[in-house]
């Protein structure tokens, strides 16, 4: 077991990460702070005369998370997929297990609370900058339904993101995103026609574990997966991001170098 996992030596590679790149992950916490506070106050001053209300606030916390946290993830995980740079990184007195589970806590779990705590801050800062004549309510995730869903999406965004680091070479973001796409664009082009040989009808629309919309005559429908069903989709997404996971580090395993 002191093979695959040591505390102390797990501690000390901790340690040796966290001050050769806590510079630069402070620099990257000052882009996101950046960021966020300069679209969230152009949104906020010039393109509503209104206080987001909640559902624009969470969209963008979704948008945001997934963004900079599946670039954040790439970026950590670089040092393993080009080659150039996994020869001192792969050499480090330490198990792949360790190493590997160094960036994940920093690159999930660090990150997520980061972020957790980043963004409602901002929200609430730039939204009582100005004088509303209505009241207003700052995002919070301990209050806002979905979050839970958002933050179980992002679990499968972070595996997708670590796979594609470790797995490309060069351009890890770039090439991750363009495969996630063409994936995703792909499994909607299928599933139209697929939900409309099982139903035997003329779908309109047909969102993957979504939705499908259709005319009966004049009438229009749209069928939605019973409440039931959320426990599925939770386990769904909870078991595709333990495998993204386990398969990025058994990819990492037989890195040599």
């Amino acid at each position: 077991m002191s093979n695959i996992f040591n505390f102390s030596r797990f501690g000390r590679l901790f340690i040796k990460h966290t001050v050769e790149h806590y510079k630069s992950y402070l620099m990257s916490l000052g882009v996101l702070i950046g960021v966020l506070a300069l679209g969230l106050g152009f949104y906020t001053y010039i393109v509503d005369d209104q206080p987001m209300n909640m559902a624009v606030q969470s969209g963008l916390f979704a948008i945001v998370l997934m963004l900079a946290g599946t670039m954040f993830t790439s970026n950590i995980f670089a040092e393993m997929g080009d080659k150039r740079k996994a020869v001192p990184a792969l050499t480090l007195p330490a198990s792949h297990f360790e190493k590997f589970l160094v960036a994940w806590l920093y690159s999930y779990v660090i990150f997520q609370i980061v972020f957790l705590a980043a963004f409602p801050a901002i929200m609430g800062l730039i939204l009582n900058t100005r004088r509303w004549p209505m009241r207003f309510e700052v995002f919070n995730p301990l209050h806002v339904a979905g979050v839970g869903w958002i933050l179980l999406l992002f679990a499968m965004m972070h595996g997708v993101a670590i796979c594609g680091a470790i797995f490309f070479k060069k351009l890890h973001f770039i090439k991750t995103a363009f495969v996630f796409f063409i994936g995703l664009m792909a499994l909607t082009l299928v599933n139209k026609p697929v939900m409309e040989t099982m139903l035997g009808i003329n779908i309109t629309a047909a969102i993957p574990f979504a939705q499908v919309n259709f005319f009966e005559g004049h009438t229009f429908y749209s069928i939605l997966p019973l409440k039931a069903m959320d426990v599925f989709f939770y386990s769904l997404t909870s078991g595709l991001a333990l495998i993204l996971w386990a398969a990025a580090y058994l990819r990492l395993t037989e890195k040599q170098v």
